[in-house]
C-alpha cells in the first residue's frame, strides 16, 4: 500500500470516528434544547432538527427550508419524521411572501408564478 493511499485511508477512518463521536453530544444538545438549527434565520435557508413529545407521539422531526432561484421572495420546505412511537406525515409545501412581508397561502406543489 502506498503511502499517500495509506495517509487517505487514516483520514477517511478519522472522519468517520469523528462523526460516530459528535453523535453523543448531538443527542444531549437536542434532549437539552429541544431543537437545534443550522443555517441562517428562520425565513432563509436552513436545517432544523426537533424532538416530538405528544401523548401518542414521540420522535424527531427534521425540516429543510430553501429558497427558490425562480422566486425570490419564495421558500421550499421538507418535513420529514422519524418516529419510534405514532407516525407523523412527511410534508414538502411552498411559503411565498407578497412585497410587504406578509405570507401568501401555501402551495403544495410549487410556487405560483408572479
Amino acid at each position: 500500500m502506498t503511502p499517500w493511499l495509506r495517509r487517505l485511508l487514516y483520514l477517511f477512518v478519522f472522519a468517520v470516528w469523528l462523526l460516530v463521536m459528535a453523535f453523543p453530544l448531538f443527542a444531549v444538545l437536542l434532549a437539552a434544547r429541544g431543537e437545534v438549527q443550522f443555517g441562517r434565520q428562520p425565513q432563509q435557508q436552513h436545517a432544523r432538527v426537533f424532538l416530538i413529545q405528544e401523548r401518542n407521539l414521540e420522535g424527531i422531526g427534521v425540516e429543510w427550508v430553501r429558497p427558490l432561484r425562480q422566486q425570490a421572495n419564495c421558500n421550499q420546505t421538507h418535513l420529514r419524521y422519524i418516529m419510534w412511537e405514532g407516525e407523523g406525515e412527511n410534508a414538502s409545501y411552498c411559503q411565498c411572501v407578497d412585497n410587504r412581508g406578509a405570507a401568501l397561502p401555501i402551495d403544495a406543489t410549487t410556487c405560483p408564478t408572479p
